[in-house]
């Protein structure tokens, strides 16, 4: 649904990240004319995801240590990753925001202007008190949609009842 809500949105050729990309699901899904783009901390995780999908470029490496240049991507896609641990980067994540929130903050970094971020994130990103993350995203982009996923969403994928939010984010143009 996260692709159609992308492809509807206009995403139907370029180039896509996948933050965080786990095995690929996002990668495997993509529309045929999009060139993919994981990152994935996990050497083995991001060995699989090589080899499921070949023509994809698979980094093996920290989100928090990719370099890319700024506005690279038409589109980042993905589910961040949770939690309250803080990444060093000291390009995207000078503020020490949670690693969701930081994973946002570089998402919208990286894509082009008019650029999309489509993402599954922690409901603490939208509901946190502290303002300082959401003030950061939305200097850079407008919020397109949110949706609140009911609890229990990700039960029988991911064994976890964490309440999660899709947020689409088009990045200005200025």
């Amino acid at each position: 649904e996260m692709w159609s809500a992308a492809t509807a949105l206009g995403v139907t050729v370029g180039s896509a990240l996948e933050m965080g990309c786990g095995s690929g699901t996002f990668i495997g899904l993509a529309p045929e004319h999009v060139a993919m783009t994981g990152v994935e901390l996990d050497p083995t995780t991001a060995a699989v995801a090589a080899a499921l999908y070949p023509d994809a470029t698979i980094r093996a490496e920290s989100f928090a240590d990719s370099r890319f240049i700024p506005g690279s991507f038409d589109v980042a896609i993905g589910n961040v990753p949770f939690g309250d641990l803080v990444l060093h980067d000291p390009v995207h994540n000078q503020n020490k925001h949670s690693i969701h929130n930081h994973f946002l903050v570089k998402a919208v970094d990286l894509v082009q202007p008019g650029g999309l971020v489509v993402a599954l994130t922690s409901a603490y990103t939208m509901d946190a008190q502290n303002p300082a993350a959401r003030r950061e995203i939305f200097d850079r982009a407008d919020l397109v949609a949110a949706v609140r996923l009911p609890t229990g969403a990700h039960r029988r994928t991911a064994g976890t009842d964490a309440l999660t939010d899709l947020l689409i984010l088009r990045r200005r143009l200025a």
